[in-house]
């Protein structure tokens, strides 16, 4: 039995999520770094950039912890896709990125803009400026903003809000979404993703996850290992007995949208299946994976609309780690795999991705690692 494939089941100790990763938030630094807007932004924008690449050359750690954050790599992805306004994302961005920082800077850096929100998950904490800040610094002394009274507030400010709920130490469930594409929804069977807890309790949809984890370890210890570097937050969008949905944007490699289910397996091949989304998002942001991905429309094995190769690829790279998942469980006769359920989720999982690996055979014309991907994928699925 194949039990590794590349970007699909890692071999324990690898690290090549951890390399991608860091390669995407160089890109976002380069992107950051180069950026030229108009408008308001403009000038504080010039001053920052000139403390950034300061920054990078004396500590580039705690810069580049930062630029990965989930309340500012998204917003400089999408600077990098042309998606949204760039003066938009940067002005949200920086505050992040600066309440971000794990350890201060060593000199002071100035943010002369307004600041309409600041989300800080290391200190638990968000805050809504209403009117906006004038401005923030942070220094060693820590972050400061100067409120739209003229008063300074140093942070942790009193008030705002407390959105970030531990499911693990590395992974936590936010009802705030800073994410500006979260609105944008592909699946026919959805009207994008807004936060929503389904009138569960943030403690329940932790619990119900831990369980879900439990199962993605005891199936897959050592994708559960690396997902520390694939996911990091959960985004709740409601709570679904009868079906469940999710969403991933290349945008926003580490983040997943969710809905609550009452079935742990169902969840766990959520969160599988999102976090493979992300590593392949990752991967795509260096390089094209299939040369006519974009281009080739085919019917998908799991969804009913039609769908780029892209769209065929990212489903049974979502889907073959989770068919590996349920031959695990089954193997060691854990009590979930039991049931008629199981089996015929186990059949239908297999199935689709059988149709899927025979359709990108037929069609695909992959890059020299989408070839490596695809053969990964092929092993795990025979295997």
């Amino acid at each position: 039995m194949v039990e590794s494939g590349f970007l699909v089941v890692p071999a324990p100790g690898e690290a090549t999520v951890r390399t991608l990763r860091h390669k995407v938030r160089l890109l976002a630094v380069r992107t950051l770094a180069t950026a030229r807007v108009e408008g308001p932004v403009s000038r504080p924008l010039l001053r920052f950039q000139g403390w950034l690449l300061e920054a990078l050359r004396d500590r580039p750690g705690p810069v580049l912890g930062a630029i990965g954050a989930p309340d500012v790599l998204p917003h400089l992805l999408c600077v990098a896709s042309g998606v949204t306004d760039p003066a938009e994302r940067i002005a949200e961005a920086v505050p992040n990125l600066l309440g971000a920082l794990a350890s201060p800077p060593r000199e002071a850096v100035r943010w002369d803009h307004p600041v309409r929100r600041l989300a800080v998950p290391r200190l638990g904490r968000a805050w809504t400026f209403d009117p906006p800040a004038r401005g923030m610094v942070c220094d060693p002394a820590g972050v400061e903003l100067r409120l739209a009274d003229g008063s300074l507030a140093h942070l942790p400010h009193p008030g705002g809000l407390a959105p970030y709920h531990a499911v693990l130490d590395d992974l936590h469930l936010t009802v705030l979404d800073t994410h500006p594409l979260s609105a944008v929804e592909a699946h026919p069977d959805k009207a994008g993703n807004h936060v929503d807890l389904g009138g569960r309790s943030p403690g329940q949809w932790t619990a119900a996850l831990g369980g879900a984890l439990e199962l993605v370890r005891l199936g897959l210890p050592t994708w559960a290992e690396e997902r520390t570097w694939s996911l990091e937050r959960l985004v709740p969008v409601g709570y679904e007995p009868e079906r469940h949905l999710s969403a991933s944007y290349r945008e926003a490699p580490g983040i997943a949208w969710l809905t609550l289910h009452p079935e742990p397996l169902t969840l766990a091949e959520a969160i599988v299946h999102e976090a493979q989304h992300s590593k392949l998002n990752l991967l795509s942001w260096l390089d094209p994976v299939l040369h006519n991905g974009h281009s080739e429309w085919t019917e998908s094995p799991v969804r009913p609309d039609l769908r780029p190769l892209m769209g065929v690829l990212l489903a049974v790279h979502a889907f073959v780690p989770v068919a590996r998942m349920h031959a695990c469980l089954a193997a060691t006769d854990h009590p979930i795999s039991r049931s008629p359920h199981f089996a015929r989720r186990r059949e239908e999982v297999c199935a689709a991705n059988a149709r899927g690996l025979a359709t990108l055979s037929a069609k695909a014309r992959p890059t020299a690692v989408g070839e490596r991907l695809l053969r990964a994928l092929e092993a795990l699925h025979e295997g």
